[in-house]
């Protein structure tokens, strides 16, 4: 299947042009990923959903509650980060082994996707894999980040609203994520409401949010077990309005640049040919000229030496 078939098969909604265009996207470099995206571009106009907090708050057995719901108002699709080893680079998709079979009776679209030691809570293709999403029809891509602390706030560059998943019990952990992940929620929601401490902990969140000046911001407390205070949520991400999607354009295109510069730069550094001569500059002033010889050969850097 080539490129051009592979991007109608995705504009069709067709699921294995869908997890083909993503494998590709993820294993087969910068062209492969630039011709899907450049026929896909243009198509669909989804309000993603971003699904983060720290692990063990029961983020994936939410989702498997709310997606359903959700597709009573439209066409939903998944998208779960997982983490990968930091030793092996491997990943265990659990989130693809629970939640799949589940999701895909009811007509919902799952995939799971390793993070591949990517900084920020999501992968570096995850921009691109939501774009194959929106562009097969979905009216609601549901966003899963990996369990995050307060650094992994990428899923605000990404998604339209942001629901912060918390739980009773975290105690200390909450005053610990506070200064990163508390800040980028449009919703926060206590799971497991049904554990000692629940009333605590969104006392505790509400709290926090006078103090930020965002009163207005939803607290909602839901059990996964039963479903209940589920809906509310629903409508609360339902009354939310999409993002601006020149915000999400310009990210996207500085993290393009930048991986463009940094390829161009990356390369001509392993080029250069130091020997066993003494290493006389320091990086900083051999970096910066470098940079200055790229700035006055506008054809790039084609030279060896330095």
């Amino acid at each position: 299947m080539n490129t051009e078939m592979l991007a109608q098969g995705i504009l069709n909604g067709d699921y294995r042009a869908m997890a083909r265009s993503i494998s590709l996207i993820e294993n087969s470099g910068y062209e492969v990923r630039k011709a899907i995206i450049k026929r896909i571009y243009g198509h669909g106009n989804a309000k993603v959903i971003g699904i983060t907090g720290p692990p063990g708050v029961g983020k994936s057995t939410a989702i498997g509650n709310l997606a359903p719901l959700l597709a009573d108002h439209g066409k939903v699709a998944v998208l779960a980060i997982d983490p990968a080893s930091p030793f092996s680079g491997g990943a265990i998709l659990g989130n693809r082994i629970r939640m799949q079979s589940a999701l895909s009776r009811q007509g919902i679209y799952m995939r799971s996707t390793s993070n591949r030691l990517y900084n920020g809570g999501l992968s570096e293709y995850t921009w691109d894999i939501v774009k194959v999403l929106e562009a097969a029809g979905n009216d609601y891509i549901i966003l899963e980040t990996v369990g995050s602390g307060q650094a992994d706030i990428d899923i605000m560059n990404i998604a339209d609203v942001t629901c912060v998943f918390l739980a009773p019990g975290l105690g200390d952990e909450i005053q610990a994520i506070k200064s990163g992940i508390m800040e980028i929620g449009d919703i926060f929601v206590i799971n497991k409401i049904d554990r000692e401490g629940s009333y605590l902990a969104i006392k505790d969140i509400k709290e926090s949010l006078s103090i930020s000046n965002k009163l207005e911001t939803p607290v909602i407390g839901v059990n996964s077990l039963t479903g209940d205070h589920y809906e509310e949520l629903v409508q609360s991400i339902l009354k939310m309005h999409n993002r601006n999607p020149r915000e999400k354009y310009y990210k996207k295109l500085k993290l393009v640049v930048m991986e463009a510069i940094y390829h161009e730069y990356s390369n001509y550094v392993d080029s250069i040919e130091f020997g066993d001569k003494p290493l006389k500059e320091d990086p900083y002033t051999m970096a910066e000229e470098i940079l200055a010889r790229h700035v006055a050969r506008p054809d790039g850097l084609k030279g060896r030496e330095v």
